[in-house]
């Protein structure tokens, strides 16, 4: 049975990986309870409250200047759900924090045959595979045989030749 990432060990995984860290973000909807304020001003048209990803931004930004490397699709729904039209309204705050963010509609990655399980894939040699639930996030397990976790990078390298930069999805829209 795969070990569960949950407080502080999940909060290590993502701060203390080596190399490179990569998301594979698939839910039209998360429900992180420090995200509901700031998504219920969004919606009633305010300015939202983004303190809540200002210690996201500050890890990035630290550890892309000591060399590691970000990486994330994230699966956008046609026509867009309000919490991704939510969700893409800061993601430039992400790109100019060090994440290299590309999109791709879930036909397409549904015709590519990707999963819909949201996952991280930690210095290629951890991948953590999350698990939500009405309040959020709940855990991740911690894949670390190494032939199941060439199968999370070969989904990571066929998703990643088919997205589309943040940047030029942007510019289409």
């Amino acid at each position: 049975m795969p070990e569960r990432l949950t407080g502080d060990a999940w909060s290590r995984a993502l701060r203390d990986f080596q190399r490179s860290a990569w998301r594979w973000e698939t839910q039209g909807v998360y429900r992180e309870p420090e995200e509901q304020e700031p998504f219920r001003q969004f919606l009633a048209g305010h300015e939202p409250d983004l303190s809540f990803m200002h210690g996201w931004w500050a890890t990035v930004e630290a550890n892309v200047q000591a060399g590691k490397r970000y990486g994330r699709i994230r699966v956008l729904t046609e026509p867009l759900t309000d919490y991704l039209r939510f969700e893409l309204s800061f993601t430039q705050q992400n790109v100019d924090a060090g994440e290299d963010i590309r999109v791709m509609t879930l036909d397409r990655a549904r015709e590519l045959g990707l999963p819909d399980e949201d996952f991280w894939l930690l210095d290629d040699e951890l991948a953590a595979v999350m698990h939500f639930d009405e309040n959020g996030f709940r855990y991740a397990d911690a894949v670390t045989e190494p032939q199941e976790v060439e199968r999370f990078r070969e989904i990571r390298d066929r998703a990643w030749q088919d997205a589309i930069p943040f940047r030029e999805y942007l510019a289409s829209r």
